[in-house]
């Protein structure tokens, strides 16, 4: 019998397959999400791992963090891509700006919060301008969601 000693196990897969369990572990949630209306969708906490993702090089963790925007917004309904696009615009153009200006981490993650999801109502509001749509109707749980996020984000991540 042959054995392979210089043969290792592959610490990839296992990475791989955590990022899909907590993919899946998403998709549920925003699915339980769409139900009831008290649990937040996670766009901020998104947000932070796409920047992670990105930040890291991280492609397998990124290629999930898609799939799982992808999956929200055919969930509540958005057109499609627009929150990717949203998220490289506000990683590539706006956060250099607040990372400049603001020194307090728990005050940047907060505004970037606030940017997450009032940019993105702006954004959807004017994409449907272009194109002839109906815009995105203003809802008060977006302040709910913010605060819960925001709880999240500073104690995980």
């Amino acid at each position: 019998m042959q054995t392979f000693s210089d043969m290792q196990r592959s610490l990839t897969y296992k990475s791989a397959l955590k990022y899909a369990l907590w993919s899946l572990a998403y998709v549920v949630y925003i699915s339980i999400g769409s139900i009831y209306l008290f649990l937040p969708p996670l766009l901020g906490v998104l947000f932070f791992l796409f920047r992670k993702a990105l930040r890291r090089g991280n492609s397998v963790m990124l290629l999930f963090i898609v799939f799982d925007i992808l999956v929200l917004e055919a969930q509540k309904g958005f057109l499609a891509f627009t929150l990717l696009i949203y998220f490289l615009l506000l990683e590539r153009f706006i956060l250099p700006k607040i990372q400049q200006s603001i020194n307090s981490k728990l005050f940047r993650d907060f505004l970037i919060l606030c940017f997450v999801y009032v940019g993105y109502i702006l954004f959807n509001a004017l994409l449907a301008q272009i194109f002839l749509l109906p815009a995105l109707g203003i809802d008060l749980h977006i302040v709910y969601y913010i605060i819960i996020e925001f709880f999240i984000v500073s104690v995980l991540l």
